[in-house]
């Protein structure tokens, strides 16, 4: 799991390239969407680079910066339809909100109906 430091550029590649090309194919990432963004970084990119090497997904939104308080999934700048489909064989879709701009349980709630309701993410109450 990382967090926006973690996509800062080392010489002239990132670490999450350097443990791409090292690690055994068999280990696998788990991408914190928006701290990539936060990175500067388009973490569909990302994901379509990872492939199925990435099975579980971290969904946070707000405005993607590092202090920035978050908010529910779909409110906030990040492109949550680009994330989906640039996923290649997403299995888990965890919403985490680190500190939140709002009562952190409805927007837990407002997250998990936006993602069932498009079709990203299925559960039940």
């Amino acid at each position: 799991h990382n967090h926006w430091w973690e996509f800062q550029p080392v010489g002239d590649t990132y670490p999450y390239r350097i443990l791409q090309a090292e690690m055994d194919e068999r280990i696998f990432f788990e991408v914190d969407t928006y701290w990539v963004r936060t990175a500067g970084l388009d973490p569909a990119a990302v994901l379509r680079e990872l492939g199925s090497r990435a099975p579980l997904l971290h969904i946070k939104d707000g405005p993607a910066t590092p202090d920035g308080d978050m908010v529910a999934a779909g409110t906030g700048v990040m492109d949550l339809a680009a994330l989906f489909a640039a996923a290649s064989s997403p299995q888990w879709a965890v919403v985490e909100l680190d500190r939140c701009a709002t009562d952190m349980l409805t927007a837990v709630s407002q997250s998990y109906t936006t993602l069932t309701q498009n079709g990203w993410a299925y559960g039940k109450r």
